[in-house]
């Protein structure tokens, strides 16, 4: 299968304390990956080098996007002077930028300059493409499905970041992320600061759309919702383990281990014994 997201050989540490050795995995278009692992084992490293926020020490990090990559940090501080809605515009500045430059070169194709007009034709056919994958269109009608099903539908887009509590910051966050409709979406954490309806609204949304998905959650039933496979990070060993099926198979799996390390160890002991 094709691959949208694939790590070679990368090894990560921060002086003397190593997370990640080495490890190899990849991701293919429309997957829905749980990141999962202990406390500090290196999960939200893993995804800020997969977003770029970061470069890895050794190996090759490559994920291939015409549409875009989406990041959500756990720890994300946004300026407490910026309002609701220019932290929107931000997230859709590349839309934005994409839909002011289809027009202006609409102007310059219907002008007829013979010049420039295959190149600008080219162009425009480029632009298009990626602007209609992206669902450039239906842009701001997905910030208010975003807004209202994160439990904002009443927030007033004119307020400082700083007026609003801790968790309508970060749930407008989210909701700039997910607005952007980003080919490959990263997101640390997502679930931190939801209530219920928010949680069932956000399992939804991800299921339903159409890109490949990375997420760290600690959270067992959004990943045995949402995850199509899962990574594991090994904190003792500094590796990734991938399981093939969500999060329900995760166990599976782990049991069928635990009592395979269970009848070697009675073999061993019973040879010691011998």
């Amino acid at each position: 299968m094709p691959t949208q997201i694939s790590v070679h050989a990368v090894t990560k540490a921060y002086g003397e304390r190593l997370l990640l050795d080495g490890v190899t995995f990849a991701i293919s278009p429309g997957e829905r990956t749980g990141i999962i692992g202990e406390n500090g084992s290196g999960k939200s490293t893993l995804l800020r080098l997969l977003a770029g926020r970061e470069a890895p020490d050794e190996g090759q990090v490559i994920v291939t996007a015409d549409g875009g990559v989406g990041y959500l940090a756990q720890d994300i501080s946004l300026p407490g002077h910026l309002t609701v809605q220019q932290v929107i515009d931000a997230a859709l500045a590349d839309l934005r930028a994409i839909e002011a430059r289809l027009r202006e070169l609409e102007q310059r194709l219907a002008a007829g300059n013979e010049a420039d007009f295959e190149a600008d034709l080219i162009e425009y056919g480029n632009l298009a493409t990626v602007f209609e994958l992206r669902g450039g269109y239906d842009a701001d009608a997905r910030v208010e499905r975003a807004m209202h099903g994160l439990g904002l539908a009443t927030v007033d887009r004119a307020r400082p970041l700083g007026g609003l509590s801790g968790g309508e910051q970060a749930r407008v966050h989210l909701a700039s992320v997910l607005a952007a409709n980003s080919e490959v979406l990263l997101l640390d954490e997502p679930t931190n600061h939801l209530d219920d309806a928010a949680l069932t609204w956000l399992e939804d949304h991800l299921r339903a759309r159409r890109g490949t998905t990375v997420v760290v959650s600690h959270d067992r039933v959004f990943l045995e919702r949402v995850a199509t496979s899962l990574v594991e990070v090994d904190a003792d060993r500094r590796t990734l383990v991938r399981y093939g099926g969500g999060y329900a198979a995760y166990l599976e799996e782990k049991a069928a281990a635990r009592q395979r390390w269970e009848q070697e160890y009675e073999q061993w002991r019973a040879e010691i014994d011998r």
